[in-house]
């Protein structure tokens, strides 16, 4: 059976995804059978805003939000963001959800009984203290291993 390590990326922050995606390959390389699963979460998306804007920041006009429509878009940029920061012989699968983040992660990482998770997470400020970032809330609640790769 495969070692899954599941690697929860933030399309919108480009230097933790390269900080993450490193990260991930670290654990890889340390692996027998490693399979690495990168995954993004598509979020809930807010009245009046470009759901292309939301994934990609782009902007250029309102258009009709189809779920399908985005997280095929979603799959296809983390795939094209891999390619360029993943190292040539590093397999990796991708795949996108839609709804809250950390709870999209625990349940990917409960259905495909994954090993570890390698997740990046932004330094802390006075308010993630009392409500918590999804960071901490993956942390408190995963059944596997988990290891936070912060930003500079």
């Amino acid at each position: 059976m495969p070692n899954r390590i599941l690697v929860p990326i933030d399309l919108r922050s480009p230097e933790n995804t390269k900080a993450v995606l490193a990260g991930a390959v670290k654990q890889w390389n340390t692996m027998k059978d490693p399979e690495l699963i990168l995954m993004t979460v598509v979020p809930e998306m807010l009245a009046g805003l470009d759901w292309r804007y939301a994934i990609r920041g782009e902007t250029g006009g309102s258009e009709e939000w189809d779920i399908k429509k985005a997280l095929q878009a979603t799959v296809a940029h983390l795939n094209d963001v891999a390619s360029e920061q993943i190292p040539d012989g590093v397999t990796f699968k991708t795949l996108a959800r839609h709804g809250s983040v950390y709870e999209e992660v625990l349940e990917v990482a409960k259905e495909l009984d994954v090993d570890q998770i390698v997740l990046g997470a932004h330094r802390p400020r006075s308010t993630d203290f009392l409500l918590g970032t999804n960071a901490a809330r993956i942390v408190r609640h995963a059944t596997c291993s988990v290891t936070v790769v912060r930003d500079q």
